[in-house]
């Protein structure tokens, strides 16, 4: 039996699709493997359930954890590299600790990131130029084979998105779009507009017949009670995040900013549209469940959290391209 330690702490989208390195991390070493899993309090929920892990552990437990005989690092902050090193492992893949110096193992995620051997100057510039996504980067560097997300809802998880779709007086017939094209306060540059989601809203009523669930999480939700306002369609509200999830379950397909909602939907294996300005589209794994909308714009994939630029990428993209790629979506979910 090998044990394994994966420390990936945040952010908590990030955690759930470094589920999907799971399956093949068990498959290379012919499922003989014991996995443990070592992340932050406020990612924990998201890893409930996951048949993969032995051991789920937060931050604040990692003393109590064993020995391993890999250790997968995954974050490139000194405090977790100073951890990864301090384990008496055979081996370390990823991120760690060399001497007082923040080092990894030869891998092209990490040359983008942070720690980039080639400084962030240039780590940025390769970033941009990134074609691969995040699953083929981890995949060169752990030596396994890409696998899905691995998420599973309860039973009863899956009645509470139910009953939430219910109370809202939505029908059992409805065909239901989940739009999410707020992302938070971190990142204002990746929101979509509130005039245009509600011109789109009202368009895929007309037009397609669809039911808007508006989603978001607290920090969208006044944007997201006037979107409902001004639409008539019912304003999902707030949810714990396996909640947020069994609500996003409920839809056929998904619009998203690049957010937990996306990762949620990706999860779901949801029929998926996606947009992108300041982050790479390209470091997203959709498993072809759907497609990505990028603004016409030679900035993009800047990671700039405000834009002087006028109009900026978000802007630039059409409501009518959206509504197309989501036209598109409703006939392959069909």
């Amino acid at each position: 039996m090998v044990k394994i330690l994966i420390v990936k702490l945040g952010a908590i989208g990030d955690v759930l699709r470094t589920t999907s390195l799971l399956p093949g991390l068990s498959d290379k070493f012919n499922r003989q493997a014991r996995i443990d899993w070592l992340t932050a309090p406020s990612a924990k929920d998201i890893l409930l359930n996951n048949p993969y892990i032995s051991r789920l552990a937060t931050w604040e437990e990692r003393a109590e954890l064993d020995d391993y005989q890999l250790v997968v690092g995954l974050e490139d902050d000194r405090a977790a590299c100073e951890y990864v090193s301090s384990r008496r492992a055979e081996q370390i893949v990823g991120a760690y600790l060399k001497n007082g110096k923040l080092t990894y193992t030869p891998s092209g995620w990490f040359d983008m990131s942070m720690i980039s051997r080639f400084g962030l100057e240039q780590a940025n510039v390769l970033k941009k130029k990134n074609q691969n996504t995040y699953q083929q980067h981890m995949a060169a560097l752990l030596g396994i084979e890409i696998s899905p997300y691995v998420f599973n809802l309860k039973p009863e998880e899956r009645e509470y998105g139910e009953q939430v779709i219910r109370e809202l007086g939505i029908g059992k017939r409805e065909t239901i779009i989940g739009i999410n094209t707020g992302a938070g306060k971190r990142w204002p540059l990746k929101s979509w507009g509130v005039e245009q989601t509600i011109d789109l809203v009202k368009r895929l009523r007309k037009e397609l017949g669809l039911v808007s669930l508006i989603l978001g999480g607290d920090q969208e939700q006044e944007r997201n009670a006037l979107i409902a306002k001004e639409t008539d369609m019912p304003n999902a509200g707030s949810h714990s995040l396996r909640g947020f999830a069994s609500v996003i379950d409920q839809g056929r397909i998904l619009l998203s900013s690049d957010s937990l909602a996306m990762h949620f939907g990706i999860a779901l294996k949801k029929r998926l549209v996606v947009f992108f300005g300041p982050t790479s589209a390209a470091e997203i794994e959709l498993y072809g469940l759907g497609e990505k909308l990028l603004a016409p714009i030679d900035c993009s994939v800047c990671y700039k959290k405000d834009c002087a630029k006028s109009p900026n990428c978000m802007v630039l993209l059409s409501v009518d391209e959206v509504f197309q790629a989501i036209k598109r979506q409703a006939s392959e979910g069909l």
